[in-house]
């Protein structure tokens, strides 16, 4: 599997919910919100331990937390959370 490099630590197991995560967030966004967030403008990956999430901050400066009961929110909001 070739790996974002920006996310080239995660596990493989790690890397895949990402994806899933992330294609899940991205189908829950309009049009417009969804050419703010591609996969590939992703620029840090952070494992939280804490949380049990992966903290994924993209090109244009947000971060959002995917966690692992399958909920995401923005970093320092409360802009969403649903389950996949």
């Amino acid at each position: 599997m070739i790996k974002l490099p920006v996310a080239s630590h995660l596990n493989e197991k790690e890397y895949i919910f990402l994806m899933k995560a992330f294609a899940n967030h991205n189908c829950s966004m309009g049009i417009e919100k969804k050419n703010e967030y591609i996969f590939s403008d992703i620029v840090k990956v952070i494992r939280n331990t804490i949380e049990n999430s992966l903290e994924v901050q993209f090109k244009n400066g947000d971060c959002w937390h995917y966690r692992k009961n399958g909920t995401w929110y923005k970093k320092g909001t409360n802009i969403c959370s649903f389950r996949f």
